[in-house]
């Protein structure tokens, strides 16, 4: 799995210390998850926040890794492609940029039309043409929107809220193929450890991500 193991996560400042959506001091960083874990990749979640967070002070935790997508901040997501097209002129395992929660009823990007979707992804290849541009999208989204965008976008990352058994076991995989049928693009499946859908503070049921890892 390595080679294709992809970790989310934020770089912490201070270890231990909060990071974002846990509710205590935690002392797994992005770097530490990837090394448990023998993940090559890593999304860096640390620029969706804030975009000062794309520099060395943080970024430097993950040099190391083969791959690094970062995340665009929301609201921002123009100007931070081209920021993230920049910084890889001189950090080369930078892959691309994700947006998060692409065009989530109640998110950020709720609004974005294929034209804007269109400017962030020239920003992000005005300096760098090689790099890639990720969007999340979620099981219960009607995938159908995504056809005017499709020109602009490179990879899809594909997340289920509230996993239930007969939704891996059956729907999951004619989800998928419907995906790759229309869009004829990479596919990233997105796996929670954090049962963030149904119980904010629980990790996800081992029976569950076994399930899932499947």
């Amino acid at each position: 799995m390595r080679p294709r193991l992809w970790i989310w996560g934020y770089v912490l400042e201070h270890v231990p210390g909060p990071m974002m959506f846990v509710d205590r001091p935690t002392y797994c960083s992005l770097e530490t998850a990837a090394d448990y874990l023998q993940a090559d990749h890593v999304v860096y979640m640390d620029s969706t926040t804030r975009l000062l967070n794309l520099d060395d002070r943080l970024y430097r935790h993950v040099t190391r890794c083969r791959q690094v997508v970062c995340g665009l901040e929301h609201g921002n997501y123009a100007k931070a492609a081209a920021a993230v097209s920049e910084f890889s002129l001189t950090h080369p395992n930078v892959a691309g940029a994700i947006i998060d929660d692409f065009r989530e009823v109640h998110g950020p990007s709720r609004d974005m039309t294929p034209d804007d979707l269109r400017a962030v992804r020239d920003a992000l290849k005005s300096r760098n043409p090689s790099l890639q541009l990720y969007l999340v999208r979620y099981s219960h989204q009607n995938q159908e929107e995504l056809l005017p965008f499709a020109d602009a976008f490179d990879v899809i990352n594909f997340w289920v809220w509230v996993s239930t058994d007969h939704y891996w076991r059956y729907q999951y995989g004619n989800d998928i193929l419907n995906l790759k049928n229309t869009f004829g693009k990479p596919i990233l499946q997105g796996m929670f450890m954090h049962n963030y859908g149904e119980d904010w503070d629980e990790p996800m049921p081992q029976p569950m991500l076994e399930l899932q890892c499947r």
